[in-house]
C-alpha cells in the first residue's frame, strides 16, 4: 500500500561536500564544450544524431528498442516514441529559455509531447499531460496516493525554483546537485500513469541546460544509466524510505562523469575519422574525382544510413558534365574502400564508422 513520501523540502544533502566531483565534471564539460565548438564537422548534426540515441537509450531503459535504420535513415520514419522524445526535449528547452523557471505546465507539456499523435491503448492509458488518478506500484515501491500527487508536484516545482537550499554554492555545483535530486525525487513521486522515466530524464537535462553547463542545448544521461542499470535501480530503491540523498548524489554524479567521458571519446573518434577521410581524398589525382569523393563522403558522414538514389540526386547535379557510369564507378570505389555495407533486405547502405561513433559501441 501507499506510504507517505517525505516532502522534497525534507531531503537531506550537503551540496558543498560534492565540490571535488563538481570540479572534475567542470573540467570534463570544458573539454566536451571545446569539441562542440571547434570540431571540423557539423556538430549540430552530430548533436541531433546523439539526441536520437539518447531517446533510444531512454526508451531501452523501459524495454523499448529501435534499430539503427529506423533512427538514422533520412527517408525512413523514426519510431514515434523516439521522435516524440526528441520533440519533448526540444520544446521544453525552448520554454526554459523563455521563462528561466520551472512550472507544472512545463512538466505536463513534456508528458503530453511524449505521447503526441499516439493512438495505442498504451498511450491512451498514460493519460497524456494529466497527473495520475490511480495508485501505481513500481517494483516494491508505492508512490504517494493519486489525490496527493498535485500537492507533491506543486512543492516539487517550488523547490526547483528556490535558490535557498543552495546558498553558498556556485551555479554549477547547484545545477549538478539539484539535477541529481530532481531526477530521483520525481521518480519517487511518479506523478504519471506511464512515461515517468522519460519525463524525469528530460527534467534532468533541463536543469543542466537552465544553468548553461553546455554550449549546446542537449546533454544526455541515459547511456550511462543503461551502463549501470542494476546499480541505478538499487540506489533509487534506497530512497523509498530514506530522505538522505548524499549517497544517491555521489552515484549520480559518477554516472555524469562516465557519460561525459563517453561523449568526449565520441568526438575524439569523429575528429580522427574526419582527418583520415580528408587525408585519403587528397591522394586522388584527378581534381573532379577528388571533389566528387569529398562531396559523397561529406554527405554519408551526415547521413550514415543512406540509399544510392539519395546520394545520386543530392550530389550528381553538382557535376552536370559527368557521365552516370563515372559517378557509379566512384561511388563503388568508396563503398569498396571503406566500411560501407548494404543493409540486408533493404535499399540502404550503412557507413559503419560513423554509426559506431554515434552509437559509441566501444565505450
Amino acid at each position: 500500500m501507499a506510504h507517505q513520501l517525505y516532502k522534497i523540502s525534507e531531503v537531506k544533502f550537503d551540496p558543498l561536500s560534492f565540490e571535488g566531483k563538481a570540479q572534475e565534471i567542470i573540467q570534463l564539460f570544458m573539454k566536451y564544450n571545446n569539441f562542440l565548438n571547434n570540431s571540423p564537422f557539423d556538430t549540430q548534426f552530430l548533436s541531433m544524431q546523439l539526441l536520437k540515441y539518447e531517446a533510444r537509450h531512454s526508451n531501452m531503459i523501459e524495454g523499448i528498442d529501435t534499430n539503427d535504420v529506423e533512427l538514422l535513415a533520412q527517408d525512413t520514419p523514426t519510431s514515434k516514441k523516439i521522435s516524440n522524445y526528441v520533440n519533448a526535449l526540444k520544446n521544453a528547452n525552448e520554454k526554459i529559455k523563455e521563462t528561466n523557471s520551472f512550472s507544472e505546465d512545463l512538466i505536463l507539456g513534456i508528458h503530453r509531447d511524449l505521447f503526441q499523435n499516439m493512438m495505442s491503448i498504451h498511450a491512451i492509458n498514460a493519460n497524456p499531460g494529466v497527473w495520475r488518478i490511480k495508485q501505481v506500484k513500481i517494483a516494491n515501491h508505492f508512490p504517494p496516493p493519486a489525490h496527493l500527487v498535485a500537492e507533491y508536484m506543486q512543492e516539487f516545482v517550488d523547490w526547483l525554483n528556490d535558490p535557498t537550499p543552495f546558498k553558498g554554492c556556485s551555479a554549477i555545483l547547484e545545477a549538478l546537485v539539484r539535477g541529481a535530486i530532481t531526477h530521483a525525487y520525481f521518480e519517487k513521486v511518479h506523478p504519471f500513469t506511464d512515461g515517468n522515466g522519460r519525463t524525469g530524464r528530460i527534467l534532468f537535462n533541463l536543469v543542466l541546460n537552465k544553468y548553461q553547463l553546455t554550449s549546446k542545448p542537449y546533454f544526455y544521461i541515459s547511456k550511462a544509466i543503461l551502463h549501470d542499470q542494476f546499480l541505478y535501480y538499487q540506489e533509487l530503491a534506497k530512497l523509498d524510505f530514506s530522505s538522505n540523498y548524499q549517497k544517491w548524489i555521489a552515484f549520480f554524479l559518477d554516472l555524469l562523469i562516465y557519460q561525459l567521458k563517453a561523449n568526449i571519446k565520441t568526438f575524439e573518434a569523429a575528429n580522427a575519422m574526419v582527418f583520415k577521410l580528408k587525408t585519403d581524398v587528397i591522394k586522388e589525382e584527378i581534381a573532379t574525382f577528388r571533389e566528387l569523393k569529398k562531396k559523397i563522403l561529406d554527405y554519408i558522414c551526415k547521413y550514415p544510413i543512406f540509399t544510392f538514389s539519395r546520394v545520386y540526386f543530392n550530389i550528381k547535379p553538382l557535376f552536370p558534365d559527368m557521365e552516370d557510369e563515372t559517378f557509379v564507378m566512384i561511388f563503388d570505389e568508396l563503398v569498396n574502400s571503406y566500411d560501407i555495407r548494404k543493409v540486408p533486405e533493404s535499399k540502404h547502405y550503412e557507413f559503419k564508422p560513423v554509426i559506431d561513433i554515434i552509437v559509441g559501441k566501444d565505450w
